[in-house]
Order: C-alpha cells, then structure tokens, then sequence
C-alpha cells in the first residue's frame, strides 16, 4: 500500500525551496510577504503527508480530489488555500448529513423566526452560513461537543488567515497537519448517528401513511422514543408541531400525529413548550386564524394550553432573541444588530423588566455578540453594537448574572473563549458585572474568573469553582 505515493524521505518533492517561488514574485513587483509558507514549514509537511495518506482506505482516496488540491496547495506553500480545500470538503459532508438527517427537520432548528419560510430542500443549505451549519449540526448532535469545538477553532482561523482578509497570518506544517487529521478523522470519516437516522425515519413513516396508525404502531414508536436524546425530542416535537398546523396536511396525517405526539410532548423540556407556546400566540398577533386554530388544537391535544398564555413582553422578547442571534451569524452582522439590540432595550430599562422564561435565551445572545467572533478587526464586535451590550449587561439583577456565568460554559460561547481578542472581551464583561453584583458569593465567584481570565472558560472543570458557586449555580 501507498507504493505510489511520495515516500517520507523524499520531502524535496513537496518542499521547492521558497526563494524559487519569492523570486518570481519580485520579478513582476509582487508582495511576497506572508503569501508562501517557508520552506521549513512545508518540509514539515512534506515529512508526514505521506504517513497520514497512506494511513486512508484505498476507496477513501480514489475520490479524495480534495487531497490532491491539498497536496497541491502546500507544495506550493499555499497554506491558506490548502486550508480553504479541506474546510469546504468538511462543509459539503455535514450538508450531506443533514440530508441524511432531513433538511426539514435540519431547517426547523438551524432557522427561526420569517426566514424559515426561504429554506425548503437540500439546494438551500448553501444558503447557511458555515458558523450556523456548525451550531445546528451540535444541536442536533451530528456532531459532539468536542468535535464541534474543534471545527470552531479551525473555522475561525480559516476566516483569519483568508487571503481576502486585512491581517493575514501564516499557517505552521504542525497546524496544518493537525486540523487536516481533524476534518477528515473527526467528519469525513464519521457516518451519521444512528439516533440521527432514526428520526428521519419517524417523520417520513409518518407523513407517508395514508392509513391510520394502530395501537401496536403507536406503542412502538413511544418504545423507540425512549432512545432519543434531549436535541432530537426537541426538534421531533417542532417538527411535528409544524406538519400539524401546515394547511396542506390532510386529516389522516394530523389525526396521526395526535395519536403520537403527546408521548413526545411528554418527554420534551420546558423551553421548547415555551417556544411553540411562543409561536402560536404570534399567530394571535399577525392575524393568521387559520394557523393559531391549529395551534390551539395541537396544544388540546397535549394537553399544553398553559403554554399559550404568554406575556406579549416575552413574545416580542423571544422573537427579538430569535433575530439578534441570526443577525450575529449573517452576513454585515455589525450593521444589522444594533437595531435589533435597541428595540431589546425598549423593552428592558430595568433587570425587572426582563421576564424569566427568556431571561437565559436573551443573556446568553447578548453575551455572544458582546463577546464577538474572535477576529481582529474590530475584535469581531459592532462598533455600534457594543455600547448597547454593555447597556444590557448593566442592567441585570444577580440572578442575570447568575445566567451570564452558566452562559460562559455553552459549547457556542465557550468554544470563543480560547481566542485571546474574545478573552479580553469576556474581562470587560466581567468587570461590569462585579460593579453591580450584590451577593458576596457571587461577587467571589466573579473575582475567581476574573483572577485568571485565558481559563475562565475552563472554571466549571475546577472543583474550587465549583464548590465556591454551589449556593448559586447546580451543575450537571
């Protein structure tokens, strides 16, 4: 095996000396500063490709173009462009295990509020952003909280070292390497959950009978129900909430999922009913009689009306939440947050005036954008948009702060803590909030983090941290 792959002491093949390249550069005038990695740093690489190549199955490399223009890319010493080749392949497989998965169920919890509507069918994914395709892949655990973090960090450094961006910095063979073997060990070689199948399957049994289901059906699908994790009874339960109140569902499908879908109600977590509780009283709002009588009925059925009955303040609250997260993942994110973030506080002058069921939603979206992406440019934070965090911050009683802390330790959050911009961020935050804080123990548990900011993030791991913010927090 590998007999015609370059072998490990012939690294010259894959490391022309950088001068060659430079040299040709400066013939016409061109930049050659930060463009073409060493030749030191491509010997590296030359070094140990060739183990990790022939390491692959024979059948994984027959159509692995993504490896050859890999390969390509670091012989010249493109370490960027290289990088860009094996990010786009990972791309491209998680979208196919949404597919896999089901790019209904996939769209229902990667997209909320009016834009769900644009996003139908697998030619949409393209229109995600890569940040939310990896947010929604941890969600619905087609990938783990390792791996997610992982593709975070190589995400982020990827955005960085861009050719397009304005402080492009260079890449090490050692780096390269390593988030090479995590893109193909931890993704491209990964097969969907089997959990994942499972609900695929459940949704398309379901919309596809055109009987009704009998009681042994219906107690095989409570049995297999029990197997699923918290993520996929939540996105089961919005997913089956939506076909219920869709007007072209015919009667048979929706008597189905009545049969069913009390047992999923049954296992689903509060939030969740708070949300569809949250949208059916939209409903109410825009006027749209037709999906707010279905909405009642599916919450009849459930045996949920307590769930309709919620504050307009948390409604519009909820809604805005929904908004200022998508804003923070698109494009031109530091001109469409502000506004959404102003009308936030229109509604809350006062740590009262925040109601308690999205008190933790609203705090954890504020903390991301405060906290920003990590990148240099502008420290990844809206200009216009940070005083009106802080604004926010400012405001909270100690039970806010309280969730600003467990909000640190969210894998989406937490995962930016290891870049040093967002660390300086996060000690700023801090400082805002040990100004305000009224308990004396929480006061120590902010002075902890503060005392040690490149670990905060690493706190909850500590038993000194733990015990010391037992009285406030109950961690899993």
């Amino acid at each position: 095996m590998g007999e015609n792959l370059p072998q490990k002491q012939q690294t010259s093949e894959l490391a022309v000396d950088t001068a060659t390249f430079s040299g040709y550069l400066q013939k016409f005038g061109l930049p050659t500063d930060n463009i073409i990695a060493s030749t030191r740093e491509r010997a590296i690489v030359a070094a140990n490709l060739a183990h990790f190549l022939e390491g692959l199955p024979p059948e994984e490399r027959r159509d692995a173009r993504y490896l050859s223009k890999f390969v390509g890319a670091t012989a010249i010493g493109l370490f960027d462009a290289a990088l860009n080749f094996i990010w786009n392949e990972v791309v491209l497989n998680l979208r196919k295990k949404t597919v896999i998965y089901g790019v209904d169920l996939f769209f229902d919890a990667a997209v909320g509020g009016n834009n769900r509507a644009s996003f139908k069918d697998e030619e949409d994914l393209a229109g995600l952003k890569d940040s939310v395709l990896l947010n929604s892949c941890l969600k619905l655990e087609l990938i783990s909280d390792v791996v997610y973090r992982k593709l975070d960090h190589i995400l982020t450094m990827r955005n960085e070292v861009a050719a397009s961006h304005p402080n492009v910095e260079s890449i090490g063979g050692y780096e390269l390497l390593g988030w090479l073997q995590t893109c193909v060990k931890d993704v491209l070689q990964e097969r969907p959950s089997e959990s994942a199948i499972k609900i695929k399957s459940l949704v398309e049994n379901i919309k596809t009978r055109t009987d009704i289901i009998d009681a042994q059906t219906a107690q095989r699908f409570r049995d297999e129900l029990k197997n699923l994790s918290l993520p996929h009874v939540c996105n089961l339960l919005i997913r089956l909430f939506g076909i219920f109140i869709d007007p072209v569902s015919s009667q048979i499908l929706r008597a189905n999922i009545a049969t069913i879908v009390p047992a999923v109600w049954q296992y689903a977590p509060e939030d969740v009913k708070f949300k569809i509780g949250a949208t059916i009283d939209g409903y109410r709002t825009n006027l749209r009689q037709d999906k707010l009588n279905k909405g009642s009925e599916f919450l009849t059925i459930v045996n949920g009306r307590m769930y309709e009955t919620i504050p307009t303040k948390t409604i519009a609250l909820e809604i805005l939440a929904e908004r200022l997260d998508d804003a923070h993942d698109g494009y031109n994110n530091f001109y469409t947050e502000p506004p959404i973030m102003r009308e936030i506080l229109q509604f809350c002058q006062r740590s009262n005036d925040i109601p308690q069921d999205v008190l933790y939603k609203l705090v954890k979206v504020v903390l991301r954008c405060r906290l920003g992406r990590g990148l240099s440019y502008q420290g990844g934070v809206s200009p216009a948009g940070l005083p009106l965090y802080d604004q926010f911050l400012g405001i909270l009683d100690d039970n806010g702060i309280i969730h600003v802390v467990i909000s640190l330790f969210a894998p989406e959050i937490n995962s930016k803590l290891d870049e040093p911009i967002c660390q300086r961020h996060l000690q700023s935050i801090l400082a805002i909030l040990r100004t305000i804080a009224v308990s004396e123990r929480l006061k120590q548990v902010l002075d902890f983090l503060i005392a040690d900011i490149p670990n905060a993030h690493k706190a909850k791991h500590r038993r000194e941290f733990r015990d010391l913010s037992a009285p406030l927090i109950k961690w899993n």
